[in-house]
């Protein structure tokens, strides 16, 4: 049992080595610039959004457009690649996090944020492969089904709830990330750079977080009204910003706010801490 305890170990910490090898530092970095390209497009689509234009805005709409250019499968094939590898460092993170000397709440608090990204970061590996080898994907109507199949699970409608609280935290959490400038201690940057990076961030995060707890929102109300459709994911939370009473100027804002965190991610994997 020992030595099947050490193995793992053992693993765990040569898989997290290799997470931070020089190679996947600078596809990691590259991951940046490819989360910072799907969050412009996603900007973009909902700017067309009142005007009935444009397609779905969130990431399986941005890549799927991505996918239709020229030379789309193999941008696409090295934005899951790049994915991939912030995703290997994420859990490098993690595991290093977990096993340093500091505090202990503060250590599983960094080691639970980087774990958490990680599965982000996967996600959207998956999304860039599927599209990469010709499928496509529909977030809204993957969210809805969802939705619809916890329903139908005990307690199925409380872990909605519970979802869609989290969801809203985390929209908090980016909107206080945005505005307390904390996302500042992830980059080395200096002078001018760093005063428009600055506010890159702090648009960006703070517009990501309404629209997350938008999203919140959307779920706690199809779970209590058992309605699976109100959850839409990303695309949904943005199209009910722009239903609203001066909606266009919400999701003008809205929009505009994803621009700058796609511009923020790309400035990131020019100046953030590896």
């Amino acid at each position: 049992m020992g030595n099947a305890s050490q193995g793992a170990n053992r693993a765990v910490s040569e898989a997290a080595s290799a997470g931070r090898s020089p190679a996947v530092r600078v596809l990691a970095r590259a991951g940046f610039v490819f989360i910072g390209l799907v969050h412009i497009l996603v900007g973009a689509i909902a700017l067309q959004i009142d005007r009935g234009q444009g397609g779905e805005a969130d990431q399986s709409g941005a890549i799927g457009t991505l996918a239709s250019k020229p030379g789309g499968g193999l941008l696409l094939w090295a934005g899951a690649a790049a994915c991939a590898a912030l995703a290997l460092w994420m859990v490098s993170e993690a595991v290093f996090g977990a096993r340093s000397g500091t505090e202990s709440r503060k250590k599983w608090r960094k080691a639970a944020s980087a774990a958490g990204k990680a599965v982000i970061f996967a996600f959207l590996t998956y999304t860039f492969a599927v599209f990469a080898a010709g499928g496509s994907k529909n977030s809204s109507q993957s969210a809805s089904d969802f939705t619809a199949r916890l329903m139908g699970v005990p307690a199925g409608t409380v872990l909605l709830v519970v979802i869609g609280l989290a969801i809203i935290g985390a929209g908090a959490y980016y909107a206080y990330r945005g505005v307390s400038r904390k996302f500042l201690k992830d980059l080395q940057v200096a002078g001018t750079a760093r005063t428009v990076v600055q506010w890159l961030g702090t648009i960006g995060y703070a517009a990501k977080g309404v629209v997350l707890a938008v999203v919140g929102v959307l779920i706690i109300v199809a779970a209590a009204t058992a309605d699976p459709s109100r959850s839409s994911g990303l695309d949904g939370g943005l199209k009910t910003l722009g239903a609203q009473p001066y909606g266009v100027f919400l999701l003008a804002a809205s929009a505009a706010g994803l621009v700058c965190y796609g511009v923020y991610s790309m400035a990131r994997a020019r100046y953030g801490k590896f």
